[in-house]
């Protein structure tokens, strides 16, 4: 039986999309594939008995097409935070590769070729709209909100079909590169998302 868990933290990500993303009014990708990643930090949370605070994951998926993200074929890779202790990362691991249940669970159903988990070093950066995250010789992503009228507060959407939260924002990749498993792309002034997340099972 999987424990009971709940973690709360930040959370952003970027894709090849144009702003604003296909997946969230349901359209083809725009480039006829889609290629993402999703970064999460842990602010406070537990796995049963273990505690989650302060440990940071991210998810790679690329979408090869034709057709809608939801129609699934998803490559997907799971990257844990080299800081957790083997239950940590096992606790990380059934979480978001969707085992335990919760919103990740969704997209598992969708993923056809997983490719795996690795153990690396996560370094992810808040600072105002910006987000940052760096995995050595393997991913970085660099976004900035994309602000409203008055130039500061980031434009937000509600009640969207987003597997993390229904209220992103929108934000535009300064930078977003990825390059494993015999995958690589490097693309800048596309689509990105970020803001706070509360899962559970």
């Amino acid at each position: 039986m999987t424990a009971q868990w709940n973690i709360e933290g930040e959370y952003f990500e970027s894709c090849n999309c144009d702003v604003v993303c296909a997946c969230l009014v349901q359209n083809v990708p725009p480039r006829g594939r889609c290629d993402a990643a999703m970064a999460f930090q842990v602010s406070t949370g537990h796995y049963g008995d273990i505690s989650l605070d302060g440990l940071k994951s991210a998810v790679m998926i690329s979408f090869p097409g034709p057709g809608k993200m939801r129609d699934g074929n998803w490559t997907a890779a799971l990257y844990i935070d080299d800081s957790a202790s083997k239950d940590q990362a096992d606790a990380l691991t059934d979480i978001f590769s969707g085992q335990a249940g919760g919103p990740m669970a969704m997209i598992s159903g969708l993923i056809s070729n997983f490719l795996g988990v690795k153990s690396v070093p996560i370094e992810f950066i808040m600072e105002g709209n910006k987000r940052q995250l760096a995995i050595p010789n393997v991913m970085t992503i660099d976004i900035e909100a994309v602000t409203g009228r008055d130039g500061s507060d980031p434009l937000w959407v509600t009640n969207a079909a987003h597997p993390v939260t229904s209220h992103p924002s929108l934000a535009r990749s300064n930078a977003y590169n990825y390059k494993d498993y015999n995958l690589a792309w490097d693309v800048s002034e596309t689509n990105g998302h970020f803001a706070p997340f509360s899962w559970h099972n």
